[in-house]
């Protein structure tokens, strides 16, 4: 066990539901040190994530910001961003109008809010570059090409898997802002001299625990990354509820309620998939999968609406007793020998 020291952090994707990750990552960090929760980067050596859990990687690791900073800026960019439709582009006189663009909401208004969360944080410079010379906390967000619709890793440090000319130039908000385009919300984002252009990976890897493990491969590389590994955490955005079907759809006549995004790659296949291929993890507790269930899902990826509904949500998923050993075990299973003790107290 002396030589397994990684942690790593996946992050789903959900828009306004990823709200929920922040208060399950909040409760995991408690678990570890109520009295002063460490900030996510200072425990994680990777955190990757898809669409907002993408954007929430960039802000607890490369922005290196706590919880409760997160949660309020993340909130607020949600109400910013949400908070209205995107007004129509007209083009014409009279009645004879049409749309030059079929995005729901404008990405502009994304861009405006990251680049007013790198100023609170004191970046005077709002076009700082995503790599980082700090690797104590490596982050990748997972983007999509429009046009050949491959998954591309954007990334704080030098990988593989991400075109030398995006990591030399992608910036900070450029990167969130094109890991937060769905697709069904937003226009692409042009990224890099080449003018590419990039949504989020939702339809590929709305769950990146898979692509999280290989570039975790491909950075850990002296021996197998299972001997190295201390802990693996992986947070949903909420589960679809389960209702009765016709007796030719489904598993055992039942299947999931339809999401709000039927395009979006289905979380559990793959959570499931990867527990079948890495069972030893699970087997000796350090792999954790957290998703609330009862219908969360269901909540638009734009409804700023339902937030309080999220919150409580998790909240009360979070108060369950299982769910509250389970947290209690994970923030055991990160806590490295010499830090902090644990407390645990309700």
């Amino acid at each position: 066990m002396a030589d397994r020291e990684l942690n790593i952090l996946a992050l789903d994707g959900g828009g306004v539901r990823a709200l929920s990750t922040l208060y399950i990552l909040k409760n995991i960090m408690e678990a570890i040190d109520r009295e002063n929760p460490p900030k996510p980067c200072d425990f994680f050596d990777m955190i990757g994530g898809t669409g907002s859990g993408g954007l929430l990687a960039i802000m607890l690791g490369r922005l290196k910001m706590d919880i409760d900073q997160c949660i309020t800026g993340y909130t607020r960019l949600c109400k910013h961003v949400f908070g209205r439709k995107k007004r129509l582009s007209l083009t014409g006189m009279g009645s004879m109008t049409k749309r030059k663009s079929k995005a729901k909401h404008d990405a502009q208004r994304v861009v405006f809010a990251l680049k007013s969360i790198l100023r609170e944080l004191g970046h005077e410079d709002r076009e700082i570059l995503l790599q980082d010379v700090d690797l104590s906390c490596r982050v990748f967000v997972c983007v999509t090409d429009a046009a050949t619709h491959k998954l591309v890793p954007l990334s704080t440090y030098p990988s593989k898997y991400c075109p030398t000319e995006l990591y030399k130039s992608t910036k900070i908000w450029e990167a969130a802002a094109a890991t937060f385009a769905s697709p069904s919300l937003f226009d692409p984002i042009t990224l890099g001299p080449s003018r590419r252009r990039f949504t989020d990976s939702s339809a590929q890897a709305n769950n990146p625990i898979r692509e999280v493990w290989i570039e975790a491969k491909n950075v850990w590389r002296l021996t197998t990354l299972e001997s190295q590994l201390r802990c693996l955490v992986s947070i949903g955005t909420g589960l679809p509820t389960i209702k009765r079907s016709k007796p030719s759809g489904g598993v055992f006549g039942f299947s999931t309620a339809k999401s709000a995004d039927t395009s979006v790659a289905d979380p559990e296949v793959e959570t499931n998939k990867f527990i079948q291929e890495h069972s030893e993890l699970d087997d000796d507790g350090r792999l954790y999968r957290f998703d609330v269930p009862n219908g969360l899902a269901e909540i638009e990826l734009d409804s700023v609406a339902e937030m309080e509904t999220i919150v409580d949500a998790t909240q009360e998923y979070l108060a369950k007793e299982l769910v509250y050993k389970q947290v209690r075990r994970c923030g055991k299973a990160l806590a490295r020998p010499g830090s902090s003790e644990l407390s645990y107290g309700r």
